[in-house]
């Protein structure tokens, strides 16, 4: 019988102990979750790049002394996440990457669905964030980022969504880019705009111009304000309508794709 590993005891260790006390660990963990777990952390923790590559199977197999099938599952596990590759061929292999948004997105859509955030709770979320980000945006942007800016401020059909995405990747704030970034994107295809009308739409163009003016000037206090009044105004016609109440992600959308 080949030789059980070190890492292999510590995880039946950890499915022992859970076994002595239940109440601490409700669900035992898989061995392949374990493994993922180990993985991730060694990924992560090394610093590893995209493009980096971890031990072969095989390779994986021997030092954790595990079956083919659990480091299969596990390198699904983490496949799924977005933060491993695997390629096949001759040069292939398992390869580190770093998860898209819009994968990141998905599991965010299902999270708010679940938790039945309101589109009020949305509005007052981004009202409590992107004046921020616009201010940070004219502080920081280049003069490409704001060319950029105005081309989608100008383009036809008006790119709502698009243009507070582009803004927030002018701030030199890797958290606000990726929060905002990701929300945005996942909440387009169920987006609430679809009762804007053209009046409507035009007025989030001034305010988009607006927005725009103060981050070429390089106004972070007028760019700000201008978000916020931006928002408030559109938070005003959800009002109007009736719809600050209603869920951002309505289970309808969801039974339209069964």
């Amino acid at each position: 019988m080949r030789q059980v590993t070190v890492e292999s005891k510590r995880m039946t260790e950890d499915v022992a102990r859970a076994v002595e006390r239940p109440e601490a660990l409700p669900r035992l963990p898989k061995v392949s979750e374990q493994l993922a777990d180990r993985l991730r952390a060694t990924i992560l923790g090394r610093g590893m790049q995209p493009g980096d590559r971890l031990s072969s199977e095989a390779e994986l197999i021997s030092h954790y002394g595990v079956a083919r099938g659990t480091v299969r599952e596990a390198l699904r596990l983490l496949e799924s996440e977005g933060i491993i590759e695997i390629r096949r061929g001759r040069q292939g292999g398992i390869v580190v990457r770093r998860p898209e948004p819009d994968r990141i997105g998905q599991a965010l859509v299902v999270l708010l669905t679940m938790a039945e955030v309101t589109v009020r709770e949305l509005i007052d979320y981004r009202l409590l964030i992107e004046p921020g980000a616009a201010g940070a945006a004219a502080r920081t942007a280049t003069d490409e980022q704001c060319a950029a800016l105005r081309r989608l401020a100008t383009e036809e059909p008006h790119q709502e969504l698009e243009f507070h995405v582009a803004l927030a990747e002018c701030s030199d704030n890797s958290l606000l880019r990726l929060t905002i970034t990701t929300l945005h994107r996942a909440l387009t295809p169920h987006s609430y705009l679809d009762r804007i009308t053209p009046a409507d739409e035009e007025a989030a163009r001034h305010a988009h111009h607006s927005i725009l003016q103060a981050v070429e000037q390089r106004d972070p206090e007028m760019a700000g304000l201008t978000m916020t009044r931006h928002l408030q105004r559109f938070r005003e016609l959800l009002a109007e309508q009736g719809r600050l109440n209603d869920r951002i992600i309505p289970a309808d959308w969801w039974l339209s794709r069964i």
